[in-house]
């Protein structure tokens, strides 16, 4: 309950930090307002419904919530990995290209429309197929212990593993340009205060990307390995995956405040407001 609360909490005041400060309401952040998004839906939908399931096992909500709860998951999880993809590549165009093209607004777009439509559209069809009830490992509804691994591997394969190890690349090659070009500076004139000054940012902005991946590794890889494998995982490993899994939604606020100061400028803002206006 509490990191369900903590997800909601955390989502919505990145949303309005962004939102209400000009200093942020840049392309760069319009991933992270998306991510926080499909976190709260995460938390909302996912995490709040595995909660009764737990207290209280007989209570048995209408088939077609059900379905919705159980299909939601895995769409949301795959919607999260994408994001990662999504500003993974967003980093990659800005610091190893000079297009303009592909940092542009429209590319952007596309990109999160895609962040969305590929999870929602690749799980579609294995939740048509396959039958929706309560997992007793899992402790929630779900494709049981199915072991359809024809069925189950494309999705997770197309909106999981292969969105994580294309955003890996990104930031291997971003390293590598970061490298080449460090190597070059020293060997040139030194720039501007201000090319400084802007270089500097980038890579604070860059170090934080990188950190909200490293976490979404540690905190959602387990889980999804499980779920592949879901017949020979006992139920202790699944909730501990879960857990981790839902505690990926809370931790990224955190990073955000902790590696962005504008960010952890307007989160102190918006909660020295809502204090005032409560006494």
């Amino acid at each position: 309950i509490v990191i369900a609360v903590v997800t909601v909490v955390g989502g919505l005041l990145t949303i309005l930090t962004i939102w209400t400060r000009p200093a942020l309401r840049k392309l760069v952040n319009v991933p992270l307002v998306s991510l926080s998004c499909a976190d709260i839906l995460f938390a909302t939908f996912s995490s709040s419904f595995w909660i009764p399931q737990i207290l209280q096992p007989q209570w048995k909500p209408p088939g077609a919530l059900r379905w919705f709860v159980a299909y939601v998951s895995p769409v949301l999880w795959g919607v999260s990995v994408c994001h990662m993809l999504c500003i993974a590549l967003q980093r990659y165009f800005k610091i190893c290209t000079n297009s303009t093209r592909l940092k542009s607004k429209r590319v952007l777009i596309i990109m999160l429309i895609l962040t969305w439509l590929v999870p929602i559209v690749s799980f579609l069809p294995l939740y048509v197929i396959e039958e929706v009830k309560l997992d007793p490992k899992m402790k929630r509804y779900a494709l049981g212990n199915s072991d359809n691994l024809s069925a189950k591997i494309p999705p997770v394969v197309l909106s999981l593993i292969l969105p994580h190890i294309a955003a890996l690349a990104c930031y291997i090659l971003i390293q590598n340009h970061v490298r080449k070009s460090k190597k070059r500076v020293q060997h040139a004139v030194a720039n501007s205060c201000a090319q400084n000054g802007n270089s500097a940012a980038e890579r604070q902005i860059t170090k934080m990307m990188m950190m909200l991946f490293a976490v979404y590794t540690l905190c959602c890889i387990p889980i999804t390995v499980m779920i592949i494998f879901s017949s020979k995982v006992p139920s202790e490993a699944f909730m501990v995956g879960q857990l981790l899994g839902s505690l990926n939604g809370a931790l990224n606020p955190i990073i955000y405040g902790v590696m962005n100061k504008n960010i952890r400028q307007g989160y102190k803002h918006i909660w020295d407001r809502a204090l005032n206006f409560i006494t």
